[in-house]
């Protein structure tokens, strides 16, 4: 006689799923999210928006998707709700949490001194070490060093490009003293592409007249690794490109037409 399976008692379900979530919530108010795993922490999360269901499974499932923490809260809405337990609500709610994450960074840096390269290297670590793809973030401080605008653009290289006129837009609207440029790349190396000497080039050259400095452009690798334009001596060098430009006959024949 075939051995019948066991029903799954629907209660017990129940309360074991409850158990999981007082247990989530008695850590979270005792010890912050410090004692949670990255599972727990989006488990939690999602508790918050779906109050009736166990929420571990969709929490495995989103970041076995997506690859990690930081993948599921990049992740478009519409591929979120591709996830079994995922609708509409709980896929905005997600999106709004790293918007959110964002905001209130920003928050803090309202009066946060940024004063050499290597204190925008400590501030820009954690933003460069979640980027899944290619960004660029402009900071821009007075002449105390205040940082008045922090500016994060995702995207290639060439994306950027076509943005420049809204970078030199936003940094001349918050009247920037000191500009530092940074991005990550996606690859092993950070060493500076064509483009970004280019980028770097261009943005000194429209910025040098308006008495607006490049104190560095810092490239952020996977392994933790920085290359700064500034420390490597390759600002110093398109400096003296630029100088050497605009005292040069072509330049005031251009000027002057």
């Amino acid at each position: 006689m075939p051995q019948q399976r066991k029903r799954e008692d629907p209660d017990v379900h129940k309360q074991i799923h409850n158990g999981r979530r007082e247990k989530l919530r008695a850590s979270f108010l005792k010890y912050g999210l410090e004692s949670f795993n990255p599972v727990q922490v989006l488990e939690y999360a999602l508790g918050l928006a779906i109050p009736r269901i166990d929420t571990n499974p969709i929490a495995h499932a989103l970041i076995n998707r997506f690859g990690s923490l930081s993948g599921v809260l990049e992740a478009h809405p519409d591929r979120l709700q591709e996830i079994d337990g995922i609708g509409e609500v709980s896929a905005i709610f997600i999106s709004f949490l790293r918007q959110f994450a964002k905001y209130a960074a920003a928050l803090e840096n309202h009066q946060h001194k940024i004063k050499s390269p290597a204190e925008a290297i400590e501030h820009l670590q954690s933003i460069m070490g979640m980027a899944l793809e290619e960004e660029l973030v402009i900071l821009c401080m007075d002449r105390n060093g205040t940082l008045l605008l922090q500016e994060q653009i995702r995207g290639n290289q060439s994306r950027v490009e076509v943005h420049l006129r809204n970078i030199v837009d936003a940094i001349m609207r918050v009247k920037s003293a000191y500009v530092i440029l940074a991005h990550n790349h996606i690859d092993e190396s950070v060493n500076p592409s064509d483009a970004d000497i280019h980028f770097t080039r261009t943005l000194l050259g429209i910025l040098r007249p308006l008495e607006i400095m490049v104190m560095d452009h810092l490239i952020f690798g996977k392994d933790g690794k920085v290359f700064s334009f500034a420390g490597k001596g390759l600002l110093g060098v398109l400096e003296r490109e630029h100088r050497a430009f605009i005292n040069c006959k072509d330049y005031e024949e251009m000027i002057n037409g």
